[in-house]
């Protein structure tokens, strides 16, 4: 092929791509508009930023619900969701690139680079993600909406509410005092003859995708919790008293259950070769077992 209709092809994939990007962020942009004057359009949006000396980071969820350094959760009015969204539109965010301070890898480096900063959203069906990166160039434009952002909710951060540990966690669900939403939780079991599956937890919603190494990964299906099976979870996982149990047990299964809530966390690892604890715990998490299975 010439090299003339070489250059003239690569010129109009850029051209091409630039207009996909454009059209992106146009689309991205009004519906930031949309959800700043809707209360009832949820918005996910995650910021991450550290320095030598510092980590911070912020989680909203639905619009509605703030994590504080994974530890602290606040429940936003109307008028704090809004001021996260006036920060993001004012920085003009859509537009922003997709990754700041990139150099190029040499070809032996294993390590990954470095994150500093990240700033991510999910809208409407729509993501948008933008990282800097420590080498590099530094965006004055992305870490100051980040710094902006984490400001606004650090300030809020003396009325949220903690998990002492996974108990208090879970006991807080069960109150009100904590919302559905910081509840994590994750189940993989892979039968002997094959035939795995993920359970997960996050944000209120369930998810559930057939799963076996090395064989099959299924398409991940979605719904939300029901306020009566979140409470009905809360419950099995309190009963099952989750933060007590070993962090061995036996199952016919193969069997990995991870619970957390604001940093809290348990781990239980099950396989039939392993020892069993007493009865009455191996009850407990078999009976814990099939009520999750029944999410």
């Amino acid at each position: 092929m010439p090299r003339s209709l070489l250059f003239h092809l690569s010129v109009v994939a850029i051209v091409v791509h630039a207009a996909a990007l454009a059209d992106e962020a146009a689309t991205l942009s009004a519906a930031l508009e949309h959800a700043r004057n809707d209360q009832g359009i949820p918005f996910d949006l995650n910021v991450d930023c550290t320095d030598t000396e510092l980590r911070r980071s912020l989680e909203i969820i639905g619009g509605q619900i703030a994590v504080w350094g994974r530890t602290r959760q606040i429940k936003l009015t109307s008028d704090e969701r809004n001021e996260i969204l006036d920060a993001l539109i004012d920085a003009d965010f859509p537009h922003f690139e997709a990754r700041y301070g990139e150099s190029e890898k040499a070809e032996k480096q294993e390590a990954p680079l470095r994150v500093s900063c990240r700033v991510r959203i999910e809208l409407e069906g729509l993501e948008k993600s933008s990282i800097q990166l420590l080498d590099g160039e530094q965006s004055d434009e992305l870490l100051g909406l980040a710094g902006r952002l984490l400001d606004e909710i650090g300030a809020l951060s003396d009325r949220g509410v903690t998990a002492t540990s996974l108990e208090d966690g879970l006991a807080k669900l069960g109150e009100g005092a904590l919302a559905p939403e910081v509840l994590r939780l994750r189940l993989f079991t892979l039968p002997a003859d094959g035939g795995g599956s993920i359970l997960r937890v996050e944000g209120g919603v369930v998810f559930r995708q057939p799963y076996t190494p090395g064989q099959r990964v299924g398409e991940i299906r979605s719904r939300d919790l029901l306020p009566n099976e979140f409470l009905a979870l809360v419950a099995a996982l309190r009963n099952a008293r989750t933060w007590e149990l070993p962090v061995n047990l036996t199952a016919e299964s193969v069997t990995e259950l991870e619970v957390s809530v604001l940093g809290q966390r348990k781990t239980v690892i099950a396989r039939s070769s392993f020892r069993p604890a007493d009865p009455e715990t191996q009850a407990d998490f078999a009976r814990l077992l099939v009520q999750l299975e029944q999410l």
